[in-house]
């Protein structure tokens, strides 16, 4: 036996893990099951917590086992389970809104996590794999099928949700007086920018089903008024007149072809004193090390679900330019680090 066939028990277990086909289902289980807001309310033994779930006392508590060794629950003194600080994280109250994006009774988190066998695929031949997987590409899938492209656009509210504070602090939107939400979905981001700067109006972009529910987000939020929604693609030409057209999350859905397009639209509308405002995750490797799992992750499956990616700033330059536009800087969000604000402004 040669010396680099010596491997340690801890890299075997420490591979086993990385490559566990069940941890992330057993997260999934406690996000669907609710395990994490019955332990909050007081179902803190596993016979109780198996009754209000619905769940077999035994299979659960070798679930509840492996989700304390996961960190999510931990056991008291006398053997009562409580939250810990990941369990925290998946209750429904809890600000951040997660459980959602892991709730398994949702049809669209549902179809999509069950297709991540699909990657393989994708990195054989580079591309788009739901196509294969499902008979119609990912965009379709919204329209042929109604509970997906709800549940699409639920997510996409949620991300907003917990991103859209953050864009609106972290740009100087005082040089700003009409901003063009692009692909803003129900409107949640361009209402949380309008209500943090009073002074500004918005027009919002994207298609008729999910801006249907636009005028109720912009409207508790006290910002209809000063907002208008221009129910179209866009890849058609985008109505003129703003001084940033903001692209938030939708980029990178895209591959370099029609991200291209997409900010070409814009670059038509924004004229020689507009600017374009690409709010994404970054690809870098001065990100903690975390933050870089988790934009990889993303990447990936961009790649698998709709051939998109995410993009370093280089690459992000380059696509501007293709479009007409020149990069003039990249503002890392402070308040939600794994994105970024990358600025352009039109070519003369």
């Amino acid at each position: 036996m040669t010396e680099s066939s010596v491997v340690s028990p801890t890299a075997v277990l420490e591979l086993m893990r990385i490559s566990s086909r069940l941890d992330p289902w057993t997260v999934r289980a406690a996000a669907t099951l609710r395990l994490p807001d019955l332990v909050a309310e007081g179902a803190d033994t596993t016979s109780e917590l198996a009754a209000r779930s619905g769940t077999d006392p035994d299979a659960l508590g070798r679930l509840m086992r492996h989700l304390t060794l996961l960190g999510l629950f931990r056991t008291t003194a006398d053997g009562r389970w409580e939250l810990a600080e990941l369990g925290e994280l998946l209750r429904d109250d809890h600000p951040m809104k997660l459980r959602s994006m892991f709730d398994q009774n949702d049809h669209y988190v549902r179809k999509v996590d069950r297709s991540s066998y699909g990657l393989l695929e994708a990195v054989r031949t580079g591309g788009a794999v739901w196509e294969k997987l499902h008979g119609r590409s990912f965009w379709e899938e919204m329209s042929a099928d109604p509970g997906f492209g709800s549940g699409f656009n639920a997510q996409m509210a949620g991300h907003s949700a917990r991103c859209s504070p953050a864009i609106a602090r972290g740009y100087d939107w005082s040089t700003v007086q009409h901003v063009v939400d692009v692909g803003g979905g129900t409107g949640r981001c361009l209402a949380t920018i309008l209500g943090a700067h009073p002074h500004l109006r918005g027009t919002l972009v994207d298609l008729p089903g999910p801006v249907a529910s636009a005028a109720a987000v912009l409207a508790e939020a006290n910002v209809l008024g000063r907002c208008t929604v221009a129910p179209q693609s866009f890849f058609d030409p985008l109505p003129p007149g703003g001084d940033v057209y903001l692209l938030a999350n939708a980029i990178h859905d895209w591959n370099d072809e029609d991200a291209a397009k997409i900010l070409r639209r814009c670059t038509d509308a924004a004229g020689l004193d507009g600017r374009v405002l690409v709010a994404d995750r970054v690809v870098t490797d001065e990100a903690d090390k975390a933050d870089q799992i988790f934009i990889s992750g993303v990447d990936l499956g961009m790649l698998m679900l709709n051939g998109g990616r995410e993009r370093s700033t280089e690459e992000f330059r380059k696509l501007g330019a293709t479009a007409g536009l020149r990069h003039t800087a990249t503002y890392v969000l402070a308040d939600y680090p794994i994105m970024s604000l990358v600025e352009y402004v039109v070519e003369g």
